[in-house]
């Protein structure tokens, strides 16, 4: 299912607090599903226009309105897409350059991964991502025969102390210190993917660096 919903809808739809528990979604979610009928849309329709015009809208207005109520509870029981749709709300209200960069991608992220529920495009595309910084001028880089660190970008030695961290969508490999750091200042979790960090202290045997200065799984 795509859902494309506005800020607070979702709450607001369910009439719920933004940081209510579990518990309370879930009771409010299945009350306000089992409230929408065919015969309570039909009743509602009546009232606005003739018997006949309701009767053939209802059928219509029911199916449509029960995807979303579900597709927006499926947003707020799923604990993932709830964060995701936690820090959409927040960018689109005040959100800086990177932060909206970073709701981007892990919307992005989230619907590649998702086999419930998506996001909508429209919901995506409504993150305006605007750059005040002038273009910096490209430098031409020299190609460095030992891998960066991709916390502080400085070379390091695979022959001495390094560490890696796992998580579902990337692996950073770099100093124990400036990884450690990161870790540390992201509560141990991936803020893209959300996933913890798992920490290693070699590479892999499937993980080699190219010329690129990526990191890549070779199949």
């Amino acid at each position: 299912m795509s859902v494309s919903i506005s800020p607070m809808s979702v709450y607001s739809l369910f009439g719920l607090s933004v940081d209510a528990n579990p518990n309370e979604i879930l009771e409010k979610c299945r009350s306000h599903c089992e409230r929408w009928t065919l015969k309570s849309v039909t009743e509602s329709l009546q009232k606005k226009m003739s018997a006949a015009e309701a009767s053939v809208n209802a059928q219509k207005v029911y199916s449509e309105g029960e995807m979303y109520l579900k597709s927006a509870a499926t947003v707020l029981l799923d604990p993932s897409a709830r964060q995701c749709y936690d820090s959409w709300m927040s960018v689109m209200k005040h959100g800086s350059c990177a932060q909206k960069k970073l709701c981007r991608a892990r919307l992005l992220w989230f619907n590649d991964t998702s086999k419930s529920v998506i996001f909508s495009k429209r919901m995506i595309d409504a993150i305006e991502i605007e750059d005040n910084e002038p273009p910096k001028k490209k430098k031409k880089k020299m190609v460095c025969a030992k891998p960066q660190c991709r916390e502080c970008l400085a070379p390091f030695d695979f022959s001495e102390d390094y560490l890696v961290l796992h998580c579902h969508c990337t692996t950073r490999v770099g100093h124990v210190e400036c990884l450690e750091g990161f870790s540390t200042r992201v509560k141990h979790k991936c803020p893209v993917c959300r996933q913890k960090l798992l920490k290693r202290q070699q590479v892999s045997k499937y993980l080699f660096w190219n010329v690129k200065e990526k990191y890549k799984f070779i199949a």
